[in-house]
């Protein structure tokens, strides 16, 4: 080992120093040489003449001792990348080709691994991550859809979990609520922020400790001890610039002061909260006077979390909670049919993403692969026109593991720069998402190029090096050396199995761009309807604002009502202003549910009971939404306060109700029949009212985009005290662009309360938009990879049919000297280059159709196969290739037959 490295550092530090004693040694050894023959009894001039034939080539003696030294084959490394670095620097257009098919390929597989890492691979910011586990309702085992969390269960079936449980070390239930904050230190104006409603042990479970201050207590959980306030690290810093002395302040939360107790840190991501957008920045105790009372049992839509203890699986965990379930779907009425599921944490974080990231994944393989054929085909290209160079090499006494190195090498160094040039395309992608659909996917907002994205770009430039570069390499030092140094510096037409290798090449680059092509144009036109559609309102001009009147200051449902009509009337009155409502109701989601107790249909089983969407407004919510009207009347103003309450069902509801009878006139029990024995008003999102039907209105989304029209029921604001809750929405039919009335809208309101705010203000557009996010943002990415597929394949069909021209270009100007016509010569060209890219789109047809299962799901209202779309996908791509093909072709008119055949 110490003679190794020895003669190690004597090849790199005394390398004219090892060279002259090879030189010396080798002179040595033919001086004895010559001195045996002149003892044989040649003439000294013979003697050194046979010598120096009995040892051959001096160099070849040389270079087999410096390869007996250490190191020599990292000299011979270093030797071939800085031929290599020449060889691409003599070559820029080969290079810059190669560098940006790589960097667009692996830039695109970088950019959707990142999202992979954070949102799936990378920990979440919590200890014993593994450990933490939501908690979702289920009826019939479907999960059930709350007015806040989906699938969340009721505070008191998570309180009979946490008491009963034998697997977890905390249950806790929680929600977050938008409420008007005002800050002691701040003269401004109040805002509507999200605030966390949650008991003592939240934190606990999360395992995340304040900066400062302390947690809640059990105490605080009570209504009326509940007056504390934890901030998070970023609030502290922005409104009180970190003031140590914060503990202690109040802040007013609905005109109620709340005394800050805890600064938390950071920690909490957004995403955790799916049911309602908006970080949380406050918490405060989870106290309400109904919230443990037995009536709210069926008030479904808060969160639960939990921590599992130490030692215990999901699937136990799963199957304890289920029979505490199944005891309470025994006991209580209610909890008829509904049972419980559990999901880690780190599982629900990528969310309805999960899915659509499975097919990008899919989209950026195809993408990779294209790019990795391409630059295949550079290569093939490449080798073939340095046939004279490494036939020269091989004479030389190169061997043929030597040439596919330095022909690896070369593979690797443009691997590696395009890898370099991919994580900047990638770190563009990311950036350019998250800024655009942040908003709406909060998820995202986490997605970054860390060390794991780093290793994965460096593992594919590794795997595109060796095994996309290693069949160019084979293919082209497998020489007969003779025959092509015999060419001279002819070109000659490659060999068959060269031209049917690209032309295989090309047509699988073809097919799989079109596989994307078609895929994005099935979505594009999926989003373009999920849109557009007829959503049962006028969608242009529309605008909607949230605002909230806090009981301090409102505390019944006359002193709500008067406020309501007061700013109904004046935001009515402005200039530009068509039409405007107070409303809960807005269309296409709806969000609150009621049970139902229809005379005509009496029932006693849970199961049976009738159910609608529910909302309360006032007497202007159709023509300001544009529903129609199809039976009966609308509200008037002579429905009042004391006048008999009156209600609107939907062309759903009364085809579900009432399928033979006439709806108008008929009785309907908002709220929980009388054998479920839930007193009124005990649960906050519950009604308890007889109405009389007055009119049918058309359908309109209120279960989403994607969903049916549900049965939905509306009601006076007025008429109905128990839910006449001080949130409320102000939607507003402009004349013009409907933005431009936000200013004058939130002006209105606080003349009429200065201490209001006006928050959440969205077009209907801006609305639906939201609701498509995730569709969106896989929809933008799917595009972009077509597009980028798109080129790439391109780039393959032009580099295969420049390559033809060249190679050709003799035969061609033989056939051209014959009497043949030079458009003869560019339909010989293009015929080629067509049957390639006729291939290609029916093996992209042939692709498209395998898959269609699986792209099944992501569509709405269109076919996975249809044929339209698969028609023109595939003429726009043969148009395309068409284009591609006839730029190289049309060098066959620049031929000139006499000078290329004297140069024969």
């Amino acid at each position: 080992m110490t003679a190794y490295f020895r003669s190690l550092a004597a090849r790199f530090f005394h390398r004219s120093q090892t060279e002259n004693d090879l030189e010396e040694e080798l002179r040595t050894h033919i001086e004895h040489r010559v001195t045996d023959l002149e003892r044989l009894g040649l003439k000294r001039a013979e003697a050194e003449r046979q010598a120096r034939l009995e040892f051959g080539g001096r160099e070849r003696f040389k270079e087999e001792c410096r390869e007996a030294l250490g190191g020599h084959f990292m000299e011979s490394l270093f030797r071939d990348l800085r031929y290599g670095g020449r060889m691409l620097l003599r070559n820029p257009g080969f290079t810059l080709m190669a560098v940006a098919t790589l960097a667009l390929g692996i830039g695109a597989n970088s950019a959707v691994f990142s999202a992979f890492n954070s949102l799936l691979f990378r920990p979440l910011p919590f200890d014993a991550p593994d450990l933490l586990v939501r908690i979702y309702s289920t009826k019939n085992g479907v999960p059930i859809q709350g007015t806040g969390n989906p699938g969340g269960p009721s505070p008191l079936d998570v309180r009979d979990f946490a008491r009963s449980n034998h697997t977890f070390e905390k249950i806790v239930a929680y929600d977050t609520w938008r409420k008007n904050v005002s800050f002691s230190n701040s003269g401004g104006e109040p805002e509507q922020m999200r605030v966390g409603l949650v008991p003592a042990d939240y934190f606990e479970v999360l395992r995340v400790r304040p900066m400062i201050g302390r947690l809640f207590s059990e105490d605080e959980n009570q209504e009326g001890r509940h007056y504390v306030a934890a901030i998070d690290a970023r609030l502290w810093k922005e409104r009180y610039g970190c003031d140590a002395a914060i503990l202690g302040q109040k802040i007013f939360i609905n005109d109620e002061p709340y005394t800050i107790v805890a600064v938390m840190a950071d920690a909490i991501p957004e995403w955790m909260e799916p049911g309602r957008p908006g970080k949380v920045e406050i918490w405060t105790p989870f106290a309400s006077t109904n919230l443990w009372s037995e009536s709210s049992r069926g008030s479904r839509g808060d969160a639960a979390l939990g921590r599992l203890k130490h030692g215990l699986s999901l699937q136990e965990a799963q199957a304890d909670l289920a029979t505490i379930a199944a005891g309470l779907a025994a006991t209580y009425p209610i909890d008829k049919d509904i049972g419980v599921t559990l999901v880690r944490l780190a599982d629900t974080r990528a969310g309805t993403l999960r899915p659509m990231l499975l097919l990008l994944a899919g989209a950026v393989g195809l993408i990779l692969l294209i790019a990795c054929l391409n630059l295949a085909n550079l290569l093939l290209a490449r080798n073939a026109a340095r046939e004279q160079e490494l036939a020269m090499r091989a004479a030389l006494g190169a061997g043929r593991n030597s040439l596919i190195r330095q022909l690896l090498v070369e593979a690797a160094l443009v691997s590696v720069v395009g890898a370099a040039a991919s994580l900047g395309v990638a770190q563009i992608a990311v950036s350019g998402f998250q800024g655009i659909y942040s908003t709406n996917l909060p998820q995202l907002v986490s997605v970054q190029i860390d060390w794991r994205v780093v290793m994965f770009t460096v593992l594919l430039c590794v795997v595109t090096a060796f095994v996309f570069g290693l069949v160019p390499a084979l293919k082209a030092t497998r020489l007969d050396v003779i025959d092509v140094l015999k060419q001279g510096g002819r070109t000659g037409t490659s060999s068959r199995s060269t031209q049917r290798i690209r032309n295989l090449l090309v047509a699988t680059e073809t097919a799989m761009a079109l596989m994307l092509i078609l895929i994005a144009s099935l979505l594009i036109q999926s989003i373009a309807r999920l849109e557009r559609q007829g959503l049962g309102v006028r969608q242009e001009h529309l605008v909607k604002a949230h605002f909230y009147m806090p009981p301090a200051r409102y505390p019944d449902s006359a002193a709500i009502t008067r406020f309501c009509d007061e700013f109904a009337t004046r935001v009515r009155a402005l200039p530009g202003v068509m039409a405007a409502t107070i409303t809960t109701v807005y269309p296409p989601t709806n969000g609150w549910s009621q049970m139902l107790d229809l005379p005509e249909h009496p029932v006693s089983r849970i199961q049976d009971v009738a159910s609608a969407e529910f909302g309360v407004t006032d007497a202007h919510f159709l023509a300001t939404l544009g529903i129609p009207l199809v039976r009966g009347r609308n509200f008037a103003e002579s429905d009042t306060a004391v006048t008999q309450p009156a209600a609107l069902i939907n062309q759903e509801f009364d085809r579900r109700y009432f399928p033979n009878s006439n709806p108008i006139g008929q009785q309907v029990h908002i709220g929980p029949p009388k054998f479920l024995q839930i007193d009124a008003g005990a649960a906050t999102t519950i009604d308890n009212a007889d109405v009389t039907v007055v009119g049918v209105i058309g359908d309109f989304r209120n279960r989403g985009l994607a969903l049916d029209p549900q049965p939905q029921i509306i009601a006076l604001y007025s008429q109905h005290p128990i839910v006449n809750y001080g949130f409320k929405d102000i939607v507003v039919r402009s004349a013009s662009a409907p933005r431009m009335l936000s200013g004058e809208i939130a002006n209105e309101l606080h003349r009429l309360d200065p201490d209001m705010p006006l928050a959440e203000v969205q077009t209907f557009d801006e609305l639906v938009q939201r609701q498509t996010g995730d569709k969106r943002f896989t929809t933008f990415l799917l595009a972009s990879f077509a597009i980028v597929g798109l080129i790439l394949a391109v780039v393959g069909v032009y580099g295969v049919v420049s390559i033809v021209v060249s190679q050709r270009k003799h035969e061609l100007a033989v056939r051209i000297a014959l009497g043949s016509s030079r458009g003869n010569a560019i339909a010989l060209v293009l015929g080629q280059a067509m049957r390639t890219a006729a291939i290609g789109t029916m093996l992209g047809l042939l692709g498209a159709l395998a898959v269609q299962r699986l792209i099944r799901g992501f569509l709405f209202q269109v076919s996975p196969v249809d044929p339209i779309t698969f028609i023109g996908g595939a003429l726009f791509l043969l148009g395309v290739a068409t284009i591609a093909s006839l730029v190289p072709a049309l060098r066959a008119l620049r031929i000139d037959p006499a000078q290329l055949l004297r140069q024969e």
